[in-house]
């Protein structure tokens, strides 16, 4: 009874109380995008809502299991989940390609998305991984440590790449930085974070400033195989916003229209133009911000923006407790997993980042990716319930 109590003391309700915010945003977002719309004419799935409260309710549920499941057991099977991720990223090229892409398991009436599970199992391996060198005698972060834990994002990372799904691997390279940031020591943090700025600010730079020489790499790249025609040209219209408008850059441009057409407060539910007329392309997931900002406008996007603040400085405040490295970097990993997720998903609609197909947690609909972010919140609060205390009497 008395651990029940302190659970119930320590239970972060601000944490719950940021995603039951986003709950509500998600359901009032695809209302917005779907409302009146039909899968034969529109391509909207059946009956979106009502699958979305459900992967809500489901969602729950596995926060609260996996809040109760000790997450320290994890370290002895990290293994397995891992190679099973693995097993199931390779399996998805036995499928049939939706959309032009093996990212999806069919399973009789349901579906799920490897990646998004990849994505947590990586976290969890990679933590243990940093763990169990924080936890020597005498921790040595040097090369060594740096080519293991590339090597544990590689194999994922592959795989989500030839899906093709470049969001999803992007989101992988997020985690691993963003874990190996907070792992590296003293000269390794400076070197490694002046040398990532400066690369992407270089590479940004030549870019803008040469279009078409970069254009003329793209190809290339597309060429050799090592990007999609689709993902050469999403980037292309980033450098370009006015290249192939009817085309290629198509839905980004309708995307920024609709951002900009809700101005401070909106033009009302069932009021926007661009969503009622079905001008944004799947506005029920990877552009759900589109018809939050055109029919609730800038306050309510920015409350959006807001409550993913507050539920990263509860992950971060989490981390900064407890006193397991494991469970530090776990909270690390998701927080860069959902930080890059939000920016990028948000920043494509702007043309302040190039379009990469990636959804925005916890808001579009999709039962796999919603379920896999309240888990990963659930490993936090597992964590947060269980930290060490020292006790003086």
């Amino acid at each position: 009874m008395e651990t029940i109590r302190r659970n119930i003391r320590e239970f972060d309700f601000t944490l719950v109380g940021a995603l039951v915010g986003l709950a509500v945003y998600s359901c009032f977002a695809l209302l917005a995008a779907t409302y009146g719309k039909t899968f034969t004419s529109d391509q909207v799935p059946t009956h979106v809502l009502t699958k979305q409260l459900i992967f809500e309710a489901a969602g729950f549920i596995a926060l609260a299991a996996t809040a109760a499941f000790d997450y320290r057991s994890l370290r002895k099977v990290h293994w397995y989940l891992y190679g099973a991720s693995l097993v199931l990223l390779a399996a998805v090229f036995g499928m049939h390609a939706v959309n032009g892409a093996h990212s999806w398991i069919q399973l009789g009436p349901l579906s799920f998305q490897p990646s998004e599970f990849a994505k947590l199992t990586l976290i969890i391996s990679v933590a243990h991984y940093m763990a169990s060198v924080d936890e020597q005698e005498f921790p040595d972060y040097g090369l060594k440590q740096a080519l293991v834990i590339f090597g544990l994002w590689v194999p994922p990372f592959v795989l989500t790449l030839k899906e093709p799904a470049l969001g999803q691997a992007l989101v992988m390279f997020a985690i691993v930085m963003t874990m190996y940031v907070v792992f590296t020591k003293r000269v390794y943090f400076v070197l490694l974070t002046v040398a990532l700025f400066a690369l992407v600010i270089f590479l940004a730079v030549v870019a803008l400033r040469f279009p078409d020489q970069a254009k003329t790499a793209l190809t290339a790249l597309v060429h050799h195989g090592v990007l999609q025609k689709f993902q050469a040209e999403r980037i292309i219209t980033w450098l370009d916003p006015n290249y192939d408008p009817t085309g290629a850059g198509w839905a980004v441009h309708q995307a920024q229209v609709a951002v900009g057409s809700g101005e401070v407060f909106g033009e009302g539910l069932f009021n926007g133009i661009e969503t009622r007329g079905s001008w944004v392309p799947n506005q029920w997931t990877d552009y759900i911000f589109t018809a939050i900002a055109e029919e609730f406008g800038f306050v309510a996007s920015s409350g959006l923006i807001v409550l993913f603040l507050l539920l990263v400085y509860r992950l971060v405040r989490i981390a900064g407790m407890v006193q397991d490295p494991f469970a530090t970097y776990i909270i690390v990993g998701v927080v860069g997993m959902f930080g890059f997720q939000v920016f990028q998903n948000i920043g494509m609609t702007m043309y302040l980042s190039p379009s990469t197909g990636i959804t925005l947690p916890f808001i579009s609909y999709g039962g796999t990716s919603l379920v896999a972010n309240y888990i990963a919140v659930g490993l936090a609060v597992s964590a947060a319930l269980r930290r060490k205390k020292l006790r003086f009497h």
